[in-house]
């Protein structure tokens, strides 16, 4: 998966990429960056909702565990959630 970042390059070929997202209060102010555990939940429910994947609330408490993990092992997360259950993406 190819991530665009807001026009610098990133420092890192795995670092979690700047979103232009705003978000409600008490997140960051809009116009700054997510943390990268909150961009890589924005990240996952994104992925699953084009998958089409309903959730329940235990799915959200996964979700909130595997965004803790490094932007290399969730973006291999969404690119499985991205395959279906074909596997074939």
């Amino acid at each position: 998966m190819t991530w665009r970042t807001r026009g610098r390059p990133a420092r890192h070929r795995l670092e979690t990429p700047l979103l232009p997202i705003t978000v409600p209060q008490p997140f960051p102010a809009p116009g700054a960056a997510l943390a990268p555990v909150d961009a890589h939940r924005v990240l996952l429910h994104c992925a699953l909702d084009v998958a089409g994947v309903p959730l329940d609330a235990a799915d959200h408490i996964a979700i909130t565990h595997i965004a803790e993990l490094d932007f290399s092992s969730v973006d291999r997360v969404i690119s499985w959630i991205s395959r279906g259950p074909s596997g074939v993406g």
